[in-house]
């Protein structure tokens, strides 16, 4: 009897730690998340008292920096997928609007007309199906970002939402010094 309390005694212990280990894990990992949602939403409002244009993606995008150069193979359409294989989706606001007129003035290096030209050009030539997306209003962007994961827009800090991760470009954030779109 005694040596089958030992060992009842020694399972339970075994089960106690497992189970306490999984408690364990459990409670680390809800920890961890709730930093991580503490952390982006800090950033994001962090960001709300700049004017500055954010590089913005899906939330749930791996990236999280990106250099000047490869968000201008990104504009142009040469660079086509995120690291994960998810097609980039380029949401721009129309023609005439600070955030686009900003962007691809300095990112894509070139004049809007000329950019439309070169996205033309592109499809013409069966590089591309489509131009990037043109939308009338952040509102939208945003909203069409946060549903696709491989979506990719530019927004003025005081509209960027909570649930959108902003990119580091060329290591600095919106409201940094040295950050481009100022």
């Amino acid at each position: 009897m005694r040596r089958y309390c030992l060992r009842s005694l020694k399972v339970y212990s075994r089960a106690m730690k497992t189970t306490r280990s999984k408690n364990l894990f459990w409670f680390v990992a809800a920890i961890l998340l709730l930093t991580d949602w503490m952390a982006i939403a800090q950033t994001a409002s962090s960001f709300k008292e700049t004017n500055d244009i954010a590089v913005v993606v899906n939330a749930k995008n791996e990236t999280s920096e990106l250099s000047m150069s490869d968000l201008r193979k990104i504009l142009l359409g040469e660079h086509k997928f995120w690291r994960n294989r998810t097609p980039v989706v380029v949401v721009l606001r129309q023609p005439g609007t600070r955030e686009r007129d900003e962007i691809v003035t300095i990112a894509a290096r070139m004049a809007d007309q000329d950019f439309r030209q070169h996205w033309q050009a592109m499809i013409f030539r069966g590089e591309a199906s489509i131009e990037p997306l043109t939308v009338p209003s952040n509102g939208m962007a945003t909203e069409y970002v946060s549903s696709s994961l491989g979506g990719l827009t530019f927004v003025a800090g005081k509209n960027l939402r909570p649930d959108l991760k902003v990119l580091k470009i060329d290591r600095k954030a919106p409201g940094e010094p040295g950050y481009p779109f100022k």
